[in-house]
């Protein structure tokens, strides 16, 4: 048939570890329900299966509220596929997503993996709130020269070259904090200047 889609596009759904007969996940990254009936009060109440509608966070990760014995949790999808598909999380990992996109919910997306590597992985795709800082917070320049990133360092952290040799004199002379702004503009001049 033409209307047919081929295998490999083909969703497959498995049962949510802990929510057996309740919600599903499927490799596409979606979550439905599950068709069930229910013994109420007033005789039996059938819950008919639909996908269930995700709410995205401020770390645009997506969630959906599951809900059963009257009781609700809220849960992050990405963890939901991973559970119904590899299996539970294991000690001292997290999901990551390979693309960097946390909207993107699918499996071939998803693995386990260190939060070093889930950081390094933000920063490679320029989601990690560092590598987006334009300034340091005395108001520097994050530019060339005053910028320290180290070659060898994949997060490709940003920093503040004139705060970093102000930070290390004041650490060597024991100088008073409150120079250490006043030290930090004027390395952050010369920097600049010899640059110009």
């Amino acid at each position: 048939m033409a209307d047919e889609q081929p295998t490999s596009t083909a969703e497959h759904w498995k049962p949510i570890p802990g929510w057996e007969g309740y919600y599903e996940a499927s490799d596409h990254g979606r979550i439905r329900s599950v068709r069930r009936t229910v013994k109420t009060e007033r005789g039996q109440r059938t819950f008919r299966a639909q996908i269930i509608k995700s709410s995205v966070r401020k770390d645009l990760h997506f969630t959906v509220g599951l809900y059963r014995d009257g009781a609700g949790k809220c849960m992050r999808v990405h963890r939901l596929v991973m559970a119904a598909f590899v299996g539970p999380c294991p000690d001292g990992m997290e999901v990551c997503h390979n693309n960097g996109d946390p909207a993107d919910n699918r499996l071939v997306n998803l693995r386990y993996d260190t939060r070093s590597e889930n950081m390094i992985d933000a920063s490679i795709h320029g989601t990690h709130h560092n590598t987006r800082k334009r300034r340091c917070p005395r108001g520097h320049v994050l530019v060339m020269p005053n910028l320290i990133r180290a070659p060898w360092d994949k997060r490709r952290f940003r920093m503040c070259l004139a705060c970093n040799r102000a930070s290390a004199h004041v650490a060597y002379h024991k100088d008073r904090k409150g120079d250490r702004d006043a030290i930090a503009d004027s390395y952050y001049s010369d920097i600049m200047r010899d640059a110009a």
